[in-house]
Order: C-alpha cells, then sequence, then structure tokens
C-alpha cells in the first residue's frame, strides 16, 4: 500500500493499566490492514506495550499475558508500605529479562516513553538511555508504585502530565498520528470492590493485623485481618461521620485503595479530554474498557479483542487519513 505523500505514522499507546493489553490487539489490527507505525510513544502500560512492540517482541508478550492468572498477578504485583503499595521490581524482572539490557536507542522503531517529575510536575520525555529504565518510570502510578530516580530527580507515571502523549509523537516528526485513549468510558458506575480488594486479599503476610469489629473485613490467606485503614467501611457505615444523607443498608463503602484506584481513574479520564482537546490525534481510537479496573491485568483476552475491534471500527478513518484506497 502506498501511503499519500509517504506520510511518518505515529502511534501513541495511552495509559490505562490491565485496560493496556488492549492495544495488543489494537497494534494487530494494523498490522493486518498493512499499516505500520514509524515511530511509537506511550504512557504508563502504553510505554511498556509500546516498547515491547518496539523491541520486536509482542508475540511474546501476547502469549505471555494470555497466561496470567490471579495468582499470578498478585505474586508480580510484590505488596509493601514504602514508597508506594506496589514495589513493580518482580514484573519489571520479567521485562528486563527479555530486553537484555537494550537501550532505547538499539530498539527497532524509535520510541519514547512519558514520565512526570515528581517535584514539579514537568512532562519528561524518555527517548534515550535504558528500556526497562524508562519504562519503569512511566508506570510509577504514585502511591501504588514507588517513585524512580533518574538524573537528579523523581519520576512518576507519565498520566499524570500526559496520558495519551500525541504531542510526543508530533516531536518526534509524526504528520499522522493514530492515538488510542484506554480510558473514554471507565467512569460508568462500575463496582468499587473486586480487583483491587482481591488484590490485598492475596497478598503476602509482612503487614501487622490491627483489631476490628467491623462486620465485613479484608483478609489474608491465613485468615487474619488487615488493618483498620484498609478496610472498607462496611455496608451503611459512616464511621461516625456528620453527614446529612447516609448511604443506603446495602451500599458497601469503598476501601481505602478502591478509592485511590478510582480517583485515578477520574484523574486520567480529565487530563486526557484537555491534552487531546488541544493536541487532537489524526485519527482517535477509544476501546471499550468500561468494565475492566485497574488491576484485571488477568483479562487479557477481552481486552485485545476490544482493542482489535476499535482499530477494526476506525480503519475507514485511518485509510482516509493515510490516502490508502
Amino acid at each position: 500500500m502506498n501511503r499519500r505523500r509517504n506520510r511518518c505514522i505515529g502511534l501513541v499507546l495511552g495509559g490505562g493499566a490491565a485496560r493496556g493489553w488492549a492495544h495488543i490487539g489494537a497494534i494487530r489490527a494494523l498490522e493486518e490492514a498493512g499499516i505500520k507505525p514509524d515511530v511509537v510513544c506511550g504512557t504508563s502500560i502504553g510505554a511498556l506495550v509500546g516498547a515491547v512492540y518496539a523491541n520486536g517482541d509482542l508475540d511474546w508478550l501476547e502469549e505471555w499475558v494470555g497466561h496470567l492468572t490471579w495468582q499470578t498477578v498478585v505474586r508480580l504485583l510484590d505488596v509493601r508500605f514504602s514508597g508506594g503499595l506496589l514495589g513493580g521490581r518482580k514484573v519489571i524482572d520479567v521485562f528486563a529479562n527479555q530486553f537484555n539490557g537494550r537501550g532505547i536507542d538499539e530498539l527497532q522503531l524509535p520510541f519514547a516513553a512519558v514520565a512526570t517529575e515528581l517535584d514539579t510536575g514537568r512532562e519528561v520525555w524518555l527517548r534515550d538511555g535504558g528500556v526497562v529504565d524508562a519504562v519503569r518510570a512511566s508506570i510509577a502510578i504514585p502511591g501504588l508504585f514507588t517513585p524512580i530516580w533518574h538524573d537528579g530527580v523523581w519520576l512518576v507515571d507519565g498520566g499524570l502530565s500526559n496520558p495519551v502523549p500525541v504531542s510526543a509523537a508530533r516531536a518526534m516528526r509524526a504528520d499522522c498520528v493514530i492515538a488510542i485513549d484506554l480510558n473514554h468510558d471507565i467512569l460508568n458506575g462500575r463496582d468499587l470492590g473486586g480487583a483491587i480488594d482481591t488484590v490485598l486479599r492475596e497478598a503476602p503476610e509482612e503487614v501487622e493485623p490491627a483489631a476490628s469489629d467491623e462486620p465485613h473485613v479484608l483478609l489474608r490467606r491465613n485468615g487474619k485481618r488487615f488493618p483498620r485503614w484498609l478496610q472498607p467501611s462496611g455496608r451503611g457505615a459512616t464511621n461516625g461521620a456528620d453527614v446529612r444523607v447516609a448511604p443506603p443498608p446495602s451500599a458497601r463503602v469503598p476501601s481505602l485503595l478502591s478509592s485511590v484506584a478510582q480517583s485515578i481513574d477520574i484523574m486520567q479520564v480529565r487530563i486526557t479530554r484537555s491534552r487531546l482537546a488541544g493536541e487532537p490525534a489524526d485519527v482517535l481510537i477509544q476501546p471499550r474498557l468500561g468494565g475492566m479496573g485497574l488491576f484485571d491485568f488477568h483479562r487479557a483476552g477481552p481486552a485485545i479483542a476490544e482493542g482489535r475491534a476499535a482499530v477494526q471500527y476506525m480503519l475507514p478513518a485511518i485509510r482516509a487519513q493515510l490516502g490508502i484506497e
């Protein structure tokens, strides 16, 4: 297929934690249509998938995520309480072995990962240095993953500053940007428990239990309770707060971590809408992933299928932009 004026295609992979497996299906659908990007940019999970793709290892990644179970996810998440709830070392080690010390300039495609400087909020584009270091910085969700020290500053998740980094692709001379936004329909009132509470329930036995008389508590595998501050407040409980309208008896008050996850989702949606309004992509692909939570990494199959379907739906627009008949 000939592109109009040999346009440089930039593929932008947005952040969204476990929803990022949809990027695999999206890339597959683009390849099947004969569309191959010239540059790849990513934020958070988009940086991870983008780096693997730029390294020519998408087959390996698709097979690996296809075998993830809840038990595997819990072991990889490495629960801790220093700098962030999740250390992230175990999962990064998996990818470090695959990248084998490779630098960004050694990848098969030009690549950039987006991170955020913690002290200033400045957006940082990581276009050189080690691939693993760049990806690890880009996925460092504050409060969940520990920040990364890089060139004299602490770096955290790129989603704080640019969840769908169209601007980075433009800076890399892409004149047709295909962007994938994972977060456009996630604020649809899904259950706030589930995934994150399960992570805690399956966590290692290193956290001191605390006495609690609450009727609904999260338990570790040994049957002991997690500390009170990690527990949901119970059905209809208000913890003594002075509220004018109490929740109905059937309402389950979210745990601290469930609240954090939902807050991250809200932040991602708001920032994404703002950035894309000012820096629009030529083609915006938006998989329907509202039913997936941050830590639903074991649900790769549905996510990949939705990423593929979203690209197939947008193929006429992509071909029109590229001048492909």
